[in-house]
């Protein structure tokens, strides 16, 4: 079986991220762990940076503006996302519409969206399918500051069929 970095980032979101914790595991102790259940080092190493960039790639958008959500009274501010050749490679069709699905349905911003597109481009997979990008989008969501009410949309989007929308 061939392991992808979104594999482990997926292994400890649902063991170490999502779970309430008191106790916080050592990097080195989740390393281990990683270690005994068989992925390699190579590809613990990437998921690690994966998630530390987000320091980095925080500073590079303006989050006080990109996280609202935006009303639909608001259409002035309402864009056409065109993917680059590069992402219609990358994305399948579904994992595209659920990005812009979400910005529609204004569940997340058009900042965030870009940022999701960067950090699934990160993930150097040849492919992302749909199901794989709701799990970036639920990572990514979970990172960043303010967007609760959008982490749990996609929690249940992701965990369920279709979440209720109120």
């Amino acid at each position: 079986m061939k392991t992808e970095v979104l594999d482990i980032l997926m292994y400890l979101f649902e063991t170490y991220l999502d779970d309430d914790q008191s106790d916080i595991t050592s990097e080195e102790t989740i390393r281990n762990e990683l270690a005994k259940i068989g992925f390699q080092d190579t590809k613990v190493t990437k998921a690690f940076d994966w998630l530390d960039d987000f320091s980095l790639l925080e500073d590079d958008f303006s989050f006080h503006d990109t996280l609202e959500c935006h009303s639909e009274s608001h259409t002035e501010n309402y864009s056409i996302r065109l993917f680059s050749q590069y992402e219609i490679e990358k994305f399948d069709k579904q994992a595209r519409g659920v990005l812009l699905e979400m910005v529609e349905l204004h569940v997340i911003s058009p900042g965030q969206r870009e940022f999701i597109i960067d950090k699934a481009l990160a993930l150097e997979i040849a492919y992302i399918d749909q199901e794989q990008m709701k799990w970036v989008i639920l990572m990514v969501l979970f990172n960043l500051p303010d967007s609760a009410g959008s982490f749990t949309w996609i929690q249940d989007l992701l965990y369920e069929d279709r979440p209720t929308i109120h």
